[in-house]
């Protein structure tokens, strides 16, 4: 598959990945997702890119099987290497709970996005990611990113893509 890029032409950057079956699919799944944004280092143009306009933002999200191989193709601005894990929070949920979550009850920093056909899958809070990335401070300034992802998954565990959107509080 070819390196995502905008309609412009211009190659994102690869933000993060995960295994798909924190989703949907079997542990033994070898799929994963993907957000690609739009990124330069030291620069918050990016920010008004990832957000929700009419359902779409310049952001791109790919599921796909995993290659043997890494690929880097963003044009030498590629983010250092970091790690994001999930655990369980025995903590009771609601929609004030701003922190970095899969599933759970929906917390908007601004209004509800609605999409037919897509869910909030993940949640993602800015300064949760500066920990993973700290070569890149202030990436998601200090909002949310919030993935959406099709409600159906074929037989053969393929999602088509899905949406990434950046919230500011």
């Amino acid at each position: 598959m070819n390196w995502p890029q905008t309609a412009d032409g211009e190659r994102l950057v690869h933000l993060f990945s995960v295994p798909a079956h924190w989703f949907w699919l079997d542990e033994t799944s070898d799929r994963w997702v993907s957000v690609f944004i739009p990124y330069t280092a030291r620069q918050v143009s990016h920010y008004r890119r990832l957000r929700a306009k009419d359902g779409h933002s310049d952001a791109v999200v790919l599921a796909y099987i995993r290659a043997s191989a890494e690929r880097e193709e963003s044009g030498g601005r590629a983010l250092e290497r970091g790690r994001m894990e999930r655990s369980v929070v025995q903590e009771a949920d609601d929609d004030e709970n701003l922190a970095s979550k899969i599933d759970g009850i929906d917390a908007w920093l601004q209004s509800r996005i609605a999409i037919d056909g897509f869910r909030r899958r993940l949640s993602i809070y800015g300064g949760d990611l500066d920990q993973a990335v700290p070569s890149a401070p202030g990436i998601l300034s200090d909002g949310m990113g919030y993935l959406l992802l099709p409600e159906k998954v074929t037989e053969s565990g393929s999602c088509g893509g899905g949406r990434f959107f950046l919230q500011l509080g």
